[in-house]
This record gives C-alpha cells, sequence and structure tokens, in this order.
C-alpha cells in the first residue's frame, strides 16, 4: 500500500500513484508532436490522434473525417457503416477487416450527435452561418443553439468570399448556390460572422492581452513620459467582439483551452505587434498545420493594441542576448542559446512580478526539456573530456572555503551507476511525453538506449568546487574543511549519498556561465528531485535522515533560485514538507545528553567525532532556518518557521567547525569556551545559546553586558525573528481602511498604534546593526558579513515600503493615470523616502563589493526590489509641477548612495536632516542622477551584467529591462 504525499489517498500499486501524482503537480507529460497538446494520460493522447487521421499508435491511416472525432461515448472509435448496416462486430480499422476481405468501401460514420451538429444543412428560413450581422446572429441563436455555427457547403462559402455583400442578406433569403446532400467541411474552414471586410484579419487569442506601453523605448524623465507612454498604450480602439458560439463546437473532452497558444511554438520567432489590426500574420500562421485551416478568428473580448514591440522577447534565446559586451560572460557568448521553454514562462513567475502575469496553465512545461538536455549533454563524452569552466580565478583569491578531494575513479564509477537509476526512473515518468516518432518510444535528441556517462572526475571536481567555493560559504554544511566525496559515498544508503553528492554537483554548476553547465543543473535537479521524493516516500524514516535533509536542503535551495518557474514553483511547495520532516524528527527541540567523558573512547578523537555529529545537526536545522528566511523575504510572505521552536544550540565557531585534527580541535575548543582557574573545557559538553535563548537576551541588551560572542551565522539567525516581526506588522498596517469614518471610531488596534510597533522593531534592527558594527570592527569582512548586511538592509527596506504596492504600479493595477493618484500610490509604496533610497544604496554597495563568483543565490533579487524602488520614486519627479529639480532644492550636494559606507557624514546629515541629492555611481565613478525612471533601471541592469549570469539572473534582467523598455 502506498500512499499520495499530498492528499494522503492510497492506492495498491505504485503506477497507479505515479498517475495521481500527476493531478497535483499540473505535469502533462503526454504531448502530440503535431498539434504540441499535453495530456496528463497516454489514453487521452491515444484518443487524440484521431483528430489527425492516425491511430493510437499515432500511424499513418485514419482519414481526418473532416475535423469530426470518431467516438462513442468518448472512449473507443464506433463501428465502421458497413459493419453498423449489417450488425456485424467490426474489429473498428481502417478499413476494417470485414470491408477488406469483401472488398468493400470502408467509411466512418460521425456518432449521432456530431452529425445533428455538423452535418446537417440549414433549413430555408433560417439564419446561415455566415450571412448575418451580429444581431442576426444573436436571434439565431436564440431560436437553434447550434445555428450560428451550421457550415456552409464549401461551393457556396467560395462564392460568398467572392461576393462579400452577400452577408448582408436578410435571414429568409437561401444561398445563392446548394448542394444536393449534406457534404460536411472541417469547422475551422468557415469563417465566423465578421462585419470587416475579410482582408483584415485580426487578433487571435481568447485572453486579454496585456499592455506593453508602460515605458517607452526612450528614456523617461518621470512622470511626464510615464503617461505619454500609457496614454500611447490605452488610445486604441478595441477589436470587435466575437460572436461565434463557442459552446457548440465539437472538442474532445480532454482539450485544454489555456494550453492551445504554447509558447514553445514560438520559441525561435520574433513577434512584431505593431499594426495588429492592420496586418494579415496571426499567430497561427506559425504553426504550418493549421495555417492554411484556420480563417481570421476574433477575440470573444476586447483587445488594446501594444504600442511597443515584443523584439525583446526573442523566446528562441536567452535574455542575455542584449547584454553589452562589458557584460560578465554568459551562453549567449558561446552562441548557443537557452531553452526557450524557460525564457517563456518567466512572466509566469509566482514570484518578481513587474510585468504582466501569465496563467501558470500557459507556460510550457519543462521537466522533460531539462531531462532531454541532460541526457543529450551526458552522451557528449568528447565535449566534457574538453571541458573547462569560465570562472574567474580572482574569486578564489581570499581563500577557498574547503578543500575538494580528488574523485576516484571507484567512487565515479559507483556514482555513475546510482545516477543511471535516477536518470531512468525520471525518463520513464516523462517517457511518454518524449516520443520523437510515431511508435518509436524514444525522445528526438535520445539515441537507441538511455545508458549515459558522466563527465569526466576532473570536471566534477570542478563543480564540487564551484559548489565549495560559492554554497558552502554562507550555509557551511560539511566538517573538517574537506568535501570529500569518496567518505560520502561510503555511507550507509548509497542512494541518499549519490542524491547528496549530485545536487552538490548541480548546485556548484549553476554558478557556472556554461550552457553545458546549465543542461547539467536543470537536468540533474529534475532527476534528484524525483529519487528524493521518491525515497522518502518508499521509507518514511528516511525522512529524518541527516543525508536525506540535507539533498532536499540543496535542492530546495537549487530549484528556488533555477529561474526555472516549475522548479521554483515545486520549491516553494515542497519547502512546507520538508520543514515538517524537520520538526517531525525532533532535532529542533534540545537533547539533554550526559555530558561527554574525556575517556568515551579513551582519546580525545572521540569527544571531536561526537562534537561533529552534534554539530552537524545544528547546522543543518539553522541552514533550513536560513532558508525559511531567504524564501519568506522575496516572496513576501511571513516565515513558517517561529522563533519559539528553536531549542537545540546554535553552531559553535568556524574555527571548530573546520579544524582538521582532533589536536587543532582540542586547541582552539579551550580557545572558544575558556574556563576560569586554566581548567580545560574538552568534554565539559560546552554548546552555543539556542536561537530562542539569544533573542531573549537579544531583547533584553544583554549580548555585551553578558560578554556573549556572536559569529557571522549567529547575527544572521538573528535576523529571522525581526524580519517575522516586520511582515507581520506590515501585513497588519496594509489591513486598515483610509475611511475617515472608521478612523473616528474607537478601535483596540489602530494604524498608529500598528506603526508605533513597527517604530520599537526597526529600534530593534538598529540594535542589530550595532552588534554587526562591533564585530566588522574587530575582525575582517567575510562573504557571510556581507550578506547579513544586505539581508538587514532588505528587512529594513520592508519596513518603510510595501513592495507588492510597486509591483502592482509595476503592472498598472488600478491605476488611473492622474498624477495626484500618482502620488498616493507613492505615498503607500514608500513611507520614508530618504531612509528607503539609503537602504537601497547600501545593498547595491554590499552587493557590488562581493566577488562575482561567490555571491550568495538571490542577489539578483535584491537588486531587483532596488530598481523597483528607485523607480518608483523617480516616476514623482513631474517637471510640469516641480520645474527646478524634483524633490531637492538646486543648491544641494550631490552623493553617490551607493558607493559611501552609513556611517559618512554625507549619509548621516541625509538621514538626519534631510539634505543633500543622492546619486548612483557608474563603475568608472561617474555619477548618475535618479530622477529618470530609465536611467535607474538601465544602472541597475548594469549591476546585474557585472555578476556571473544564471538563469535567474537572466530572468531577472529581462523582467527589467522589459519594464525600462516599456
Amino acid at each position: 500500500m502506498v500512499f499520495c504525499t499530498y492528499c494522503g489517498q492510497s492506492f495498491t500499486r505504485d503506477e497507479h500513484l505515479e498517475r495521481h501524482i500527476l493531478t497535483h503537480t499540473n505535469v502533462k507529460p503526454f504531448k502530440c508532436f503535431t498539434c504540441h497538446m499535453s495530456f496528463a494520460r497516454r489514453d487521452l493522447l491515444q484518443r487524440h490522434y484521431t483528430v489527425h487521421g492516425r491511430d493510437s499508435n499515432n500511424q499513418e491511416g485514419l482519414p481526418a473525417n473532416n475535423g469530426m472525432i470518431p467516438k462513442s461515448a468518448g472512449r473507443t472509435p464506433i463501428a465502421c457503416s458497413n459493419c453498423a448496416k449489417t450488425k456485424t462486430k467490426c474489429d473498428k480499422k481502417f478499413p476494417c477487416s470485414r470491408c477488406a476481405g469483401r472488398n468493400l468501401r470502408c467509411t466512418l460514420r460521425p456518432t449521432r450527435r456530431a452529425s445533428k451538429n455538423v452535418n446537417r444543412i440549414v433549413p430555408p428560413g433560417e439564419g446561415t452561418g455566415s450571412g448575418s450581422s451580429s444581431e442576426h446572429g444573436a436571434n439565431n441563436e436564440n431560436r437553434n443553439g447550434s445555428n450560428t455555427n451550421s457550415p456552409q457547403p464549401q461551393q457556396a462559402q467560395a462564392e460568398q468570399q467572392q461576393q462579400p455583400q452577400h452577408s448582408n442578406r436578410t435571414p429568409d433569403e437561401k444561398p445563392s448556390n446548394t448542394v444536393d446532400g449534406p457534404t460536411p467541411t472541417p469547422f475551422f474552414d468557415q469563417s465566423p460572422p465578421n462585419p470587416q471586410p475579410p482582408v483584415l484579419p485580426t487578433v487571435l487569442s481568447p485572453l486579454p492581452t496585456p499592455v506593453n506601453g508602460f515605458i517607452q523605448h526612450t528614456p523617461m524623465s518621470g512622470y511626464d513620459d510615464f503617461m505619454r507612454t500609457g496614454r500611447d498604450g490605452s488610445e486604441n480602439g478595441a477589436s470587435p467582439r466575437f460572436i461565434m458560439d463557442w459552446t457548440q463546437m465539437q472538442l474532445p473532452p480532454e482539450y485544454d483551452p489555456m494550453g492551445r497558444n504554447d509558447p514553445m511554438l514560438i520559441a525561435n520567432m520574433s513577434l512584431d505587434m505593431n499594426g495588429m489590426p492592420n496586418h494579415g500574420e496571426t499567430l497561427l500562421g506559425m504553426i504550418p498545420e493549421l495555417a492554411q485551416a484556420l480563417p481570421p478568428v476574433q477575440t470573444p473580448i476586447q483587445t488594446p493594441r501594444m504600442d511597443g514591440t515584443f523584439s525583446d522577447l526573442e523566446l528562441g534565446s536567452s535574455a542575455a542576448m542584449f547584454y553589452p559586451s562589458n557584460r560578465h560572460p554568459s551562453i549567449s557568448d558561446s552562441g548557443v542559446p537557452d531553452l526557450g521553454a524557460i525564457i517563456a514562462a518567466q512572466d509566469g513567475w509566482t514570484v518578481f512580478r513587474c510585468t504582466p502575469p501569465i496563467p501558470s496553465s500557459s507556460c510550457p512545461r519543462t521537466a522533460r526539456l531539462n531531462l532531454e538536455r541532460l541526457e543529450q549533454s551526458l552522451r557528449n563524452h568528447e565535449g566534457w573530456s574538453n571541458w573547462r569552466p569560465s570562472w574567474d580565478e580572482a574569486d578564489f583569491a581570499s581563500g577557498e572555503q574547503l578543500t575538494v578531494m580528488q574523485l576516484h575513479e571507484s567512487t565515479r564509477d559507483k556514482l555513475l551507476a546510482i545516477t543511471q537509476t535516477f536518470l531512468h526512473k525520471a525518463l520513464d515518468i516523462h517517457k511518454e511525453g518524449m516520443s520523437g516518432s510515431p511508435g518509436s518510444g524514444e525522445s528526438p535528441s535520445s539515441t537507441g538506449s538511455n545508458f549515459v556517462l558522466l563527465p569526466p572526475a576532473r570536471v566534477l571536481e570542478y563543480f564540487l568546487r564551484s559548489y565549495a567555493n560559492s554554497f558552502e560559504r554562507y550555509y557551511p554544511l560539511t566538517a573538517r574543511g574537506t568535501l570529500d566525496a569518496n567518505e560520502l559515498m561510503q555511507c550507509y544508503n548509497d542512494k541518499a549519498s549519490s542524491l547528496l553528492i549530485l545536487m552538490m554537483i548541480a548546485q556548484g554548476a549553476m554558478v557556472i556561465p556554461s550552457v553545458e553547465a546549465r543542461w547539467l543543473t536543470g537536468g540533474l535537479t529534475e532527476a534528484c528531485r524525483i529519487s528524493l521524493f521518491d525515497l522518502i516516500e518508499k521509507n518514511i524514516i528516511m525522512s529524518g535522515d541527516p543525508i536525506v535533509l540535507r539533498s532536499a536542503l540543496l535542492f530546495t535551495v537549487q530549484a528556488a533560485w533555477s529561474g526555472d518557474k516549475w522548479q521554483m514553483d515545486i520549491a516553494m511547495g515542497q519547502r512546507g514538507m520538508y520543514f515538517a520532516m524537520l520538526r517531525h524528527s525532533g532535532v529542533l527541540e534540545p537533547r539533554h545528553a550526559p555530558s561527554p567523558q574525556l575517556n568515551a573512547r579513551g582519546t580525545t578523537e572521540g569527544l571531536w567525532s561526537d562534537w561533529i555529529q552534534q554539530e552537524s545537526k545544528s547546522r543543518l536545522i539553522y541552514s533550513w532556518v536560513m532558508v525559511d528566511q531567504d524564501l519568506s523575504l522575496f516572496h513576501d510572505a511571513a516565515p513558517l518557521f517561529s522563533v519559539t521552536e528553536f531549542g537545540a544550540p546554535m553552531p559553535d565557531a568556524d574555527r571548530l567547525w573546520q579544524a582538521k585534527s582532533s589536536s587543532e580541535w582540542s586547541e582552539i575548543f579551550n580557545q572558544v569556551h575558556e574556563f576560569s582557574g586554566g581548567y580545560s573545557s574538552v568534554g565539559s559538553g560546552a554548546r552555543p545559546l539556542s536561537l530562542r535563548d539569544l533573542f531573549r537576551h537579544f531583547l533584553d541588551d544583554e549580548i555585551i553586558a553578558q560578554g556573549i560572542e556572536l559569529a557571522p551565522l549567529h547575527l544572521r539567525l538573528l535576523l529571522h525573528p525581526l524580519q517575522s516581526l516586520v511582515c507581520q506588522y506590515c501585513q497588519l498596517l496594509s489591513c486598515f481602511s483610509d475611511n475617515m469614518a472608521s478612523r473616528q471610531r474607537s478601535r483596540a488596534v489602530t494604524a498608529a498604534s500598528t506603526r508605533v510597533r513597527l517604530e520599537e522593531v526597526q529600534a530593534l534592527l538598529q540594535r542589530w546593526y550595532d552588534l554587526a558594527d562591533r564585530y566588522i570592527k574587530a575582525n575582517p569582512m567575510c562573504a557571510m558579513m556581507q550578506a547579513n548586511l544586505a539581508m538587514f538592509h532588505l528587512i529594513s527596506l520592508n519596513a518603510v515600503t510595501n513592495f507588492p504596492e510597486i509591483e502592482r504600479l509595476a503592472r498598472r493595477e488600478g491605476f488611473d493615470g492622474t498624477y495626484q493618484q500618482l502620488l498616493w500610490i507613492h505615498k503607500r509604496c514608500i513611507a520614508d523616502v530618504e531612509e528607503a533610497i539609503f537602504h537601497c544604496g547600501q545593498i547595491l554597495r554590499l552587493v557590488r563589493s562581493m566577488p562575482r563568483g561567490i555571491r550568495p543565490p538571490w542577489w539578483p533579487g535584491a537588486i531587483y526590489r532596488v530598481a523597483l524602488i528607485l523607480w518608483t520614486d523617480s516616476l514623482t519627479h513631474n517637471e510640469s509641477v516641480t520645474p527646478s529639480s524634483g524633490l531637492f532644492p538646486a543648491s544641494s550636494v550631490s552623493f553617490a548612495v551607493d558607493a559611501l559606507p552609513a556611517e559618512h557624514p554625507l549619509i548621516v546629515r541625509y538621514l538626519t536632516k534631510r539634505e543633500g541629492v543622492p546619486t548612483l555611481t557608474k563603475r568608472d565613478g561617474s555619477q548618475i542622477p535618479m530622477d529618470h525612471a530609465f536611467t535607474v533601471l538601465s544602472h541597475c541592469i548594469d549591476v546585474i551584467d557585472e555578476g556571473v549570469a544564471t538563469r535567474f539572473s537572466d530572468g531577472i534582467r529581462g523582467k527589467l529591462e522589459r519594464l525600462a523598455r516599456g
């Protein structure tokens, strides 16, 4: 008996559970390669093949039968006409064996309902399908539900197309040409009633087209250009309403109306939507099979014309194709485009939504494509043997976090064998959607076998080194300062160890700007996701295993910042499950074990081993806390963990964790946990405070008084409860009404009292900054401390801004275009302009000061939030209202807000006395004013260009560029 982890439903067979899981994940792995429609089940795809004149195995042979589906009760084809007349059994092939044996003409007959709706001739006196105007069509629909959609004979239709004046005849007139018998024609061969001349085909999409004229191609100068582009995008008339009755159309039951316009169909095409109503090309022309069969179709609702072009979408290439020549190398430099499906689904992200979103049902699925590219990449043995990483060695100049041991060939062979099972399981789940040719059962890029080889051990070491240099700096989980994959493979569970190593490889490949690395990352993440879920599902005891929880942590971080819409959604959906697994394992609560004795194993070696085991659990727990903080911050949601849950001791000093021998560990332990009187602390069981106790001391302002030493990791963890408080009070403030009548009533909780509470939290944030500044003055700056300060400024930004409202303004939702409303929205979005600009500048300074290869995975998201906040403030610089210089006096001194530290006198003067004009700084030192929206966004795009190009940074860059271009 197996159970669904989503809803708890039980199944007796694994294949039934796998089929059921698709209903939760919304994955449709079975795809028709003729029309690109996707289905959740194989039998639905086989039934769909009959539409294209194919049998259930996608073989040629069945006629299209004029677009009708020869099914009975929606299950199996019905008997042919000859067998039905003689009431004999029909094998339902074409031609059937009975007709072939008797040399009879085998004809398929339509169902009774289809013959009534499609094949019947319109009787005299009723309106014809293409004759009347929209008013007549409405009357005919009331009298006969299917009349407005009744197709005309082909000869009559041809003459109507030659003589448009016939379209104005009354319903009582008869067609000029008649036919002797019912000659059904395909439904889409009939043009719908169109009051416009037939030479002006219009839009095809049944969905509203989002307005793209938000910011024009030319640089913006505040509100004036902002409103001019808004007027340009809304002064056009809408297309006429569609009057065809779609309910009468004979469509297959599994038809998905949201999936008709598959972005994969236009992956390598450049779309120019200018003058859409005056051109004959529509998106249907991109589909060869439908270009000749589908006439112009009008939208059922009004579609405003789009002023801007879609040339910047170029779905067939990476968003990095817009990068200037001075940007960091990306995959576009090699001339190989990224997966078009991943780029096409960027507007479907559930986070970072500054552009008009598209529904998830319209986003192409990427799981199969990732597996295909992984299989294709792993078969390129010659390419991997000559592969070298394109990273900057200067990123390693500050010293690597870990030493990566050489990978043994035996370890690689064992890893390869287990990887084969992971890949085959993932391919089996998606194999039906990978059929490249009828009946072949293979993907278009596959050969006769699915056997693949891992890259050479030298290449895998590159990826592990990249992982150790980037990920381990912010989530230190590897002990002794050494990453030894050979030792990991000797674990008690080979599959769990292999999952961990493969996720390390995928994480390291993510930050390398190479198309091979991207394909490896996407495919390994998808394959490991399936195997990780399967491992936990088959053995629930593994849900508390440290290696499994660590693999789940790597998957969550990797998928959440992957830039792949579906992996990002899965990571956000499954993080709650992994958090629950962590809670239920009982590791969050303290365990009062007896103090270890020095002779527990006879030597200090045993004490060191026991300490590493306990420290590993602590670091795993609090790494999940940091992941919870990162995801909740950028999704503008409350963290899932509460500070009261963390009773386990926090991680100890990094020097102890990276000690390479027991003697070195013992010496450092006596220094960190120094006892009075010269007694040795080794064997005393001394451990750091829990996060719950540390936060209690922080609230009481006793950390300095009691001499509690804080490491960068402890300072980072202290930000988690502060972020929870900021999120709670900001959400509460957004719920208060602006109605004056409600303000006069007596209320227990008011907006004013909530703001007071929020100011108290801001005071706690300032206390945290004082502790961080105290640490920085006594210790050298490290990557973890830089990330801590950036996170502090991001949380402080949330206290003075309403970022969801800013994104709604970027999408022009609820905005009527008046300058007065813009000022009102600006006040709701940014409560304190000077403080918001200060925090934005500090985030830019901290991110740019980090080496490009070792930045935290969320750094493009931080630049995105800074860009939108500064962009929102620049919109209020209306030259017609404040012709002097916007919000700042002409005599104020300008200063670079993103180049000066927080303690600089100009920064302090700006925050306390509100004096000075903040500017942004280019890499050459020149200053940029902040009163032009286009300039602000362009500068933030340049900052993204300075970092390593990943799929996530490409997606953020593309969104900002679309917002800047309009």
